[in-house]
């Protein structure tokens, strides 16, 4: 039993099955635990990088003069630090930043100068203005009111907008002198009568508050989702653990229909249907109705039967 057991499984040996034992065990299976370790590091990386984020969105803001100074270049590191900073709006050099969406809707952002008391000026980002408030698409709306006098604001520092971290194009100096492509200096140091510092300030609030009901929305922070990287990573290991369940049923079905053809050779060899065959049933289904149609009177008597049986009384 056990022999025959293993000569049912000799198959697995050939080229074929070698092909696929080698296909399931070093190709499919460690790719798809590599490809949930890849989603998982993603997520991982992610979280890292987002978490550094919302922790500086959440400090306490610290002066402007502290982390970007006048002359010095705000970078992607330093972008989400809160800071604060005091001065007056320049309203007389306002700019319109267009194609800026927010909750799918067009618009625009806002950027008012704001200058300090060394005499330069950083750029803040007010919100923004919805392009139905405009009267058309590409009309340049009105710019909404802000605090006058001594304004100290807040809000998360932001390097110089490029193309390359933002995918716009920048045509600023194709527009007109108002609206501009990227909020960058070095597109407005030649539209304002001051020194600009690099990068600007997201406003998140400012004392006094712009309380006006034309004033710009609040532009939100980043909020973030990784379902999207758990799923994957689940759904790769899900993968990993299902493949050598469906290598062995493919082994034991192979078995099992190879065993069934040698039983029909078998069968074949021996002269009879196979066995378990539909044909070896209705053969004893016919011969079981022949049977029982048979006329009992019909057949032959056995002659030792016929001689015990009595013949005529003799008449006296």
């Amino acid at each position: 039993m056990y022999r025959r057991s293993v000569r049912s499984y000799r198959f697995v040996f050939t080229p074929k099955w070698l092909g696929f034992h080698a296909l399931t065990w070093l190709v499919l299976i460690p790719a798809f635990i590599g490809l949930g370790q890849w989603q998982r590091d993603l997520w991982k990386e992610r979280d890292r990088s987002q978490g550094v984020v919302l922790s500086a969105l959440a400090a306490k803001p610290v002066p402007l003069d502290s982390v970007a100074p006048d002359g010095q270049v705000v970078t992607q590191a330093q972008q989400w630090k809160t800071v604060e900073a005091s001065g007056r709006y320049d309203t007389a050099h306002q700019f319109m930043v267009r194609n800026r969406s927010q909750n799918s809707q067009p618009g625009w952002y806002v950027v008012t100068p704001l200058v300090l008391s060394d005499g330069t000026a950083v750029l803040v980002d007010q919100g923004w203005v919805a392009e139905s408030n405009t009267g058309g698409a590409g009309t340049l709306p009105a710019f909404p009111p802000v605090p006058s006098g001594t304004v100290a604001v807040s809000g998360s520092l932001q390097p110089d907008e490029t193309t390359a971290n933002t995918r716009i194009r920048d045509d600023t100096a194709k527009l007109p002198a108002n609206e501009i492509a990227l909020i960058t200096r070095g597109d407005l140091t030649s539209r304002v009568p001051y020194q600009l510092r690099d990068g600007s300030i997201r406003l998140t609030s400012s004392v006094p508050a712009n309380t006006g009901q034309s004033a710009a929305a609040p532009i939100p922070n980043p909020t973030y989702d990784n379902s999207m990287y758990i799923a994957y990573m689940i759904q790769w290991w899900v993968f990993a653990l299902v493949m050598p369940v469906t290598w062995f049923l493919l082994i034991r079905r192979e078995a099992g229909d190879l065993r069934a053809a040698r039983e029909e050779a078998a069968a074949a060899a021996a002269g009879g249907p196979p066995p378990g065959s539909a044909d070896s049933g209705a053969d004893r289904e016919h011969d079981d109705d022949h049977e029982a149609d048979r006329d009992p009177a019909s057949e032959p008597v056995p002659v030792s039967a016929s001689a015990s049986v009595p013949g005529p009384e003799p008449v006296e």
